[in-house]
């Protein structure tokens, strides 16, 4: 009998069954309570948990607020313990009449809340729905909240969140004073709870000196789960009827939000009209070195962040210092505090000379460190800026060496905020003579990986990884660097480096005698339109271009360097003009110039060392070329390959005849004739050479040279290519090989090349095997090998080779119609290197258009870093190699054509959801 049915008679049988059937109503009133918690509630959280970026819906979750599950488990509870506390009992049954009767309308009172918040959920539609993007996202930062100084001012902005009157608000001072540090706070002060403060977004973003807007837009687009190609009048529509915080770090001008970035503009909400009756809640936040720029930016309140007092300086210098040997001598102590003291409460010279302290034990270390710290305290300073630049030099001074020291300032030749990719580095240093003494690039490289890592220990260079490194100078030791260039500011112009058209024409005021100290320019990768070739003349530049120089002094006397790494065909004209009026010029960078003569006229720089013409449309080298007597570094090739046709360059020839050249560079280019390379071995100078090799002659010579960068094109009648035979010394020096359009059957690793990065394979139709002495093992003669091309070879059968090369990172395999397997479990090498790691460091592998791939291993392995993964156009392919803990990675990209993802079986079914989120 329905239990509520037992209950529904007249008022004497409903009384008489109360009293005699309570125990049975209280027991099946939490049999029905624990049924909605374990198959209701219970359910539903775990379908969530089990979904990733699913959520409750609205409807559900309201009805889950409903429940309240522990407040009805305490009524059960009391209404047990009543029961139990009814009065007299005799056998069974209470004498407490009454008693019974109050628990038993109780009991059905709530037995029918129970069974009616079972039908409503019976009644929902959907349980889960996407999550919406979370209004924040945890910034990290590795610097704890130090002293009672950030905190009001926490509490200021915190106000101003809440303050209807306040939308804008400015935040300024000096540099490294830690205003970043207060504006990431402020983002994380909005994670986890109801902490939102009726935001239903909140957006940081860095803007930097020299912002890229079009980058900008895409990060609010990603962040906001908007379509990848979504503009800014899509982030304007979105947002403009939303409740948004967007939190912009570093600006330096006045940012027009609607127009830059499709941002709505963060009114009054008293001002707030655009949707009568409903009032949005936009506010911005803002940081900045110019006080100026506040008021731009119309900021309602400004918060200039000062230097920390001297207790609080006191926390954060032990916070990067070394602490216990700090405490551990009363002396040290003391001479510590007065190191501390010498930064002024800046936490950017806080941290960078504390960490150079960090490893001073003795008082004699401390008191060399604090003589050197007053030298540079000038008490003449203007301005605070030139005392942060004293402060911080102290790490620079600290530097090592001078080699190290000159390294460390080169890094402030590319703009603002630019990452840095290392090799580039590596080479700039050694087109600069600061690495110099090796005899291969493989040894200047790792001379330059060493220096990399003394600047990062120093924390003047920030190191950051991907699929590739970088380093970048933050913005303030960037500006340091270049104040000591400029001899601490009494040379503002020796350097012109980097910038925007805004920058130029700021140059462009100088008098002429501005000049006569100008040793570098630089503008690498910049941008502009008409100023640079104003600024490299000392006439006006007519509407065509044209230029007349005067035959007067010139007006770069002391210009050494000119690095113009940027395409843009105004400025060529101009320069190549100017080469006589440079007579200092060492450096001369002219990638991506659209010319396709390199002019006589470049006989006249006669003390130039370094000659870049990379990138350029040139078919033919002067005879004058000869006259660079001092040349050390020619940089011909081409870095936008695309397995092109070799270029004919006439006047090679003249480049035997430069009598110092130490590195050539015709990489992906061109390639010298045999007698003209004898000539260039027969002087024994060259320490590195890259070329490209079309036939057997030339392939001869390279066992004899110290190869860099090597391309073999159109070889045929060749069976065998053997590794030893592409370089000297062990192919130390040898870091790029691409062999495409050859006839080799068979390509012999028989030697360690210990420093190949690359290796590309295009159009080896005819090779049959990558072979190893039996003594040797792949790992071993490919330590460092990061990036294996290997496309249009319909001979070769697997790759079994690539499976435990240690710092593999990126595997690119593409249309090998005779390829069934990448990984041929057989295969004597890999049985020979089983105990190996498979794929230790790989995490970029694409697999394209691969008619006849059945399988990429028999066996499960593993890729532990594995982020971004392209397989398409691959119809035999059923299965993919991967153990289950695969699901730990994050995925950066994966794309995998829909033929071949309906056809994929998995006998893992969570490997398939992980991926499915991806896609």
């Amino acid at each position: 009998m329905d239990i509520v049915n037992t209950y529904l008679g007249t008022a004497v049988q409903e009384k008489l069954s109360s009293i005699t059937s309570t125990k049975d109503l209280l027991d099946e009133v939490e049999r029905a309570l624990q049924d909605l918690k374990d198959n209701y509630v219970l359910l539903d959280q775990e379908s969530v948990a089990n979904r990733h970026g699913m959520q409750l819906t609205a409807q559900v979750q309201r009805w889950h607020d409903k429940v309240q599950l522990h407040d009805r488990q305490d009524v059960v509870n009391q209404l047990k313990v009543a029961y139990n506390n009814r009065g007299c009992l005799l056998g069974s049954c209470s004498l407490n009449l009454w008693a019974n009767y109050k628990i038993s309308q109780s009991s059905i009172k709530l037995y029918k809340e129970i069974n009616n918040l079972k039908m409503e959920h019976d009644a929902f539609k959907e349980i889960a729905e996407a999550q919406p993007p979370r209004t924040v996202l945890e910034i990290a930062t590795s610097v704890s909240l130090v002293g009672n100084t950030i905190k009001l001012n926490l509490e200021k902005i915190r106000g101003y969140l809440v303050d209807d009157n306040v939308s804008m608000v400015g935040i300024w001072g000096m540099g490294g004073v830690g205003k970043t540090t207060l504006l990431n706070e402020i983002n994380n002060s909005f994670l986890g709870g109801d902490t939102n403060r009726g935001f239903k977004y909140v957006i940081s973003l860095v803007v930097s000196k020299e912002p890229q807007f079009e980058k900008l837009q895409n990060e609010i687009s990603k962040r906001l789960g908007l379509p990848s190609d979504s503009g800014k009048s899509d982030i304007f529509e979105f947002l403009k009827k939303k409740d948004y915080l967007l939190l912009l770090d570093d600006i330096w001008k006045r940012v027009d939000l609607p127009e830059a970035l499709g941002i709505p503009l963060p009114l009054h909400q008293s001002q707030n009209s655009e949707n009568r009756g409903q009032r949005y809640k936009r506010k911005v936040i803002f940081t900045t070195r110019d006080d100026d720029v506040c008021a731009h930016m119309i900021a309602h309140k400004k918060i200039k962040v000062e230097c920390l007092d001297g207790e609080e300086a006191w926390h954060l210098f032990k916070q990067f210092a070394n602490e216990e040997i700090i405490n551990s001598n009363a002396i040290i102590k003391q001479l510590a505090m007065k190191v501390m003291k010498k930064c002024s409460g800046l936490p950017l010279a806080l941290k960078v000379i504390g960490r150079a302290t960090s490893n001073m034990k003795t008082p004699e270390e401390w008191r060399h460190m604090l003589r050197s710290l007053i030298k540079m305290d000038v008490k003449t300073v203007t301005g605070i800026e030139e005392s942060l630049f004293h402060n911080l030099k102290i790490s620079y001074d600290n530097l090592v060496s001078d080699t190290l020291r000159e390294c460390f300032l080169c890094c402030a030749q590319w703009r603002e905020d630019e990452r840095i990719p290392i090799p580039d580095l590596i080479q700039h240093w050694i087109w600069c003579g600061l690495i110099s003494n090796f005899g291969n690039m493989g040894e200047a490289f790792d001379e330059g990986y060493s220096l990399i890592a003394k600047l990062n220990e120093a924390s003047l260079l920030e190191l950051e990884f991907d699929d590739e490194g970088y380093v970048k100078l933050h913005d303030v030791i960037r500006d340091m660097a270049l104040w000591i260039v400029s001899e601490c500011g009494k040379k503002k112009n020796k350097w012109i480096v980097g910038g925007s058209d805004d920058d130029l024409r700021q140059f462009l005021k100088w008098e002429a005698g501005n000049w006569q100290e100008t040793e570098l320019i630089s503008f690498n990768g910049t941008f502009f339109n008409n100023s640079l070739p104003k600024i490299l003349s000392d006439q006006n530049i007519d509407e065509k271009g044209q230029l007349s120089v005067a035959a007067t002094s010139p007006r770069y006397p002391n210009l050494q360097s000119l690095f113009m790494d940027c395409d843009v065909a105004s400025y060529t004209k101009v320069v190549t003009k100017l080469f006589r009026h440079m007579p200092s010029l060492t450096h001369l960078n002219l990638s991506w110039a659209r010319i396709a003569v390199l002019p006589k006229e470049i006989q006249v720089l006669v003390n130039l060392r370094y000659l870049n013409i990379n990138d350029t449309k040139i078919l033919s080298l002067p005879s004058e070329l000869k006259e660079l007597k001092e040349l050390k570094y020619f940089l011909f090739g081409n870095t936008d390959f695309e397995y092109q046709f070799i270029r004919k360059v006439d006047g090679l020839a003249t480049i035997s005849m430069l009598p110092k050249l130490q590195v050539l560079d015709l990489f992906e280019n061109t390639c010298l004739e045999a007698s003209d390379l004898r000539l260039l071995m027969d002087r024994n100078m060259i320490k590195a050479i890259s070329l490209v090799v079309d036939s057997v002659e030339i392939l001869g010579l390279l066992k004899h040279l110290p190869t860099w960068k090597i391309r073999l094109h159109n070889m045929q009648n060749m069976h065998t290519l053997q590794l030893c035979d592409l370089s000297y010394k062990h192919g130390e020096g040898l870091m790029e090989l691409h062999i495409d359009d050859c006839g080799f059957e068979e390509l012999l690793i028989n030697d360690s090349v210990v420093n190949l990065g690359h290796i590309s394979l295009y159009g080896l139709t005819e090779l049959k095997q990558i072979t190893w002495p039996v003594e040797k093992l792949p790992s071993e003669c490919f330590p460092r090998l990061t990036s294996i091309s290997i496309i249009c070879c319909d001979s070769l059968r697997s790759l079994s080779w690539v499976l435990h090369l240690p710092c593999l990172r990126r595997l690119e395999v593409a249309e090998c119609s005779a390829m069934e397997e990448l990984i041929d479990p057989a295969d004597q090498m890999q049985q020979a290197s089983s105990g190996l790691p498979t794929f230790p460091s790989l995490q970029v592998l694409e697999i394209i258009d691969m008619p006849n791939l059945v399988s990429l291993s028999t066996d499960p392995l593993d890729f532990p870093v594995l982020s971004t993964l392209e397989l398409t156009e691959c119809p035999k392919l059923k299965k993919l190699p991967f153990k289950s803990s695969i699901v730990n990675n994050k995925f950066k990209y994966v794309n995998i054509d829909e033929e071949s993802w309906e056809d994929l079986e998995w006998e893992d079914t969570t490997i398939r959801s992980h991926f499915a989120k991806f896609l």
